[in-house]
């Protein structure tokens, strides 16, 4: 197949997509069916928003973004449309959301085949594109080449640019996957909250009556916990409103490793893309390769349909029945269940505590602990309080119970405890659903079920330690980074207060 310079591409199938990209030499097919193809993780991302009242007004003084001037957006938008315009280009309508009322719609321009496949996972494609008429979003993935000589790309990394007034997006560069989820969830967390709507990086579930939401940092495994709980209703781009729960998009993207949730041979099958996987001569996935990982400085991640997963095909569903907030404890303090009340649920929400170091399997020389607001940091652009408000209203309209889960070490810090047993995690779902009986875990203003489990062993963290004193330390070090984190919030007392945390 040969494509012409200046070829547009309109909607291809999946199929067509992955011909494209084999014929332009994008990647290769693994033995399994997957298009292997190759990023380099840039060392920074620039990200921009165009500075206007719609933006300046309700943006975070740390988010991450850097002002860019309107004008400055506007030169660099028509010198790359019109680099663009010039060359083999690939156009996808799309919709980020599946939930119509809060659906954004997408006209997608990429030079690269395998990037307008991965729009096929990481977007919804609809049976109608914008039946409602709304304002479309135009969006354009192109190399740093078209460009020119902007003077934004000094350091030579990938650029995002958004313009909210214009309802446009660039952008530049080798980026991964992981960068075009990113932006998409960006841009909702920019415009969902003036829909009463929350936009979350999660994963959900529904089954036997029950539809239980888990959140947290990257690294908690957040899929493979909500598998556990009955079939998937959306993974990582999740919207919650008052309508009910919904995902935003037809796929996901997974870090290959031990903890996938699927078996390889699904997970690899034709129509998936694997982001630097390394490969046998034979074509067979070559799984533990550290000299290629640490050459590309990167790690392996697949995107692939929802539909490879256990998950359901209806789009519409009711608000959560619990809400689950997983954290990777470094301190290994944090018992593995814990009920909690909604208020504290939200100071959970505002510190987004965890540890992301590694696999979980592997024990860690340093402790990192990390707070990352809303488990989503830049993607929630807007103050931190617009989020907040909305989640409290909908845990309270849809009486949704709470819990927090340690799904990181145990029985000592990162470099000595260990992570949950696969019968110890099955035994946390368990007390989740059914557990009665709760008792004080004694800090934080946590409940841990009463007793000892058979499969769990202690609920009380303190007795898994080998040294009282040592836990008492680490429990005394995590409270006092909790409190200097909270501090920092708009309502300090509330929340100290919240997890029982005497006010300074």
């Amino acid at each position: 197949m040969k494509t012409d310079g200046s070829s547009r591409y309109d909607d291809l199938t999946l199929a067509e997509l992955v011909e494209h990209a084999l014929a332009l030499n994008e990647g290769q097919l693994s033995a399994k069916g997957a298009l292997v193809v190759s990023t380099e993780r840039k060392t920074t991302v620039q990200r921009f928003i165009v500075n206007e009242p719609s933006v300046s007004d309700v943006i975070r003084a740390d988010a991450q973004f850097h002002l860019l001037d309107p004008q400055v957006f506007k030169s660099i938008w028509e010198r790359v449309k019109d680099d663009v315009v010039e060359r083999s280009r690939y156009r996808i309508h799309a919709h980020m959301g599946v939930d119509p009322p809060i659906a954004v719609p997408l006209e997608i321009t990429t030079l690269s085949a395998w990037h307008a496949l991965s729009c096929h996972h990481l977007c919804h494609i609809p049976d109608a594109f914008n039946p409602r008429e709304k304002p479309e979003w135009k969006l354009i993935w192109a190399p740093l080449a078209s460009f020119g000589d902007a003077e934004i790309l000094s350091d030579g990394g990938g650029v995002i640019l958004i313009h909210v007034g214009k309802r446009r997006i660039l952008m530049g560069g080798d980026l991964t996957t992981g960068e075009m989820r990113r932006t998409l969830l960006t841009l909702l967390g920019l415009l969902l909250p003036e829909k009463d709507t929350l936009p979350l990086h999660g994963a959900a579930a529904q089954g036997d009556g029950e539809i239980t939401l888990f959140l947290g940092p990257a690294g908690t495994q957040k899929t493979t916990w909500a598998l556990r709980c009955g079939q998937l209703i959306g993974d990582r781009g999740l919207s919650w409103s008052n309508a009910g729960l919904h995902r935003l998009a037809d796929g996901c993207r997974l870090h290959l490793d031990q903890n996938l949730p699927i078996s390889l041979d699904e997970a690899l099958r034709f129509g998936t893309i694997a982001e630097n996987l390394a490969l046998e001569n034979d074509r067979q996935p070559l799984l533990d390769d550290p000299e290629t990982r640490s050459e590309l400085k990167t790690t392996t991640h697949l995107v692939l349909p929802l539909s490879r997963l256990n998950a359901t095909a209806e789009s519409n569903t009711r608000g959560p029945s619990q809400l689950v907030i997983l954290t990777t404890d470094p301190l290994g303090v944090l018992p593995p269940l814990a009920k909690i009340s909604r208020e504290q649920c939200l100071a959970w929400f505002i510190l987004g505590y965890g540890n992301h170091l590694g696999p979980l399997e592997e024990r860690q020389a340093e402790v990192d602990i990390r707070f990352t607001p809303g488990f989503m940091d830049t993607l929630l652009p807007r103050n931190l309080d617009d989020y907040v408000f909305i989640l409290e209203d909908l845990l309270e309209a849809h009486d949704t119970r709470c819990f927090l889960v340690n799904a990181g070490w145990h029985g000592g810090r990162a470099s000595k405890g260990d992570p949950l047993s696969a019968s110890e995690e099955s035994a946390v779902i368990t007390g989740m659903y059914y557990c009665t009986d709760w008792e004080p875990f004694g800090s934080l203003g946590l409940s841990v079920p009463s007793g000892q489990s058979e499969t769990a062993g202690p609920w009380h963290s303190k007795d898994r330690w080998p040294e009282s004193g040592e836990y008492t330390h680490h429990l005394s070090q995590l409270i006092q980074s909790i409190a200097d984190e909270l501090n920092r919030t708009n309502d300090p007392e509330r929340w100290l207060n919240a997890l029982e945390i005497e006010c300074n």
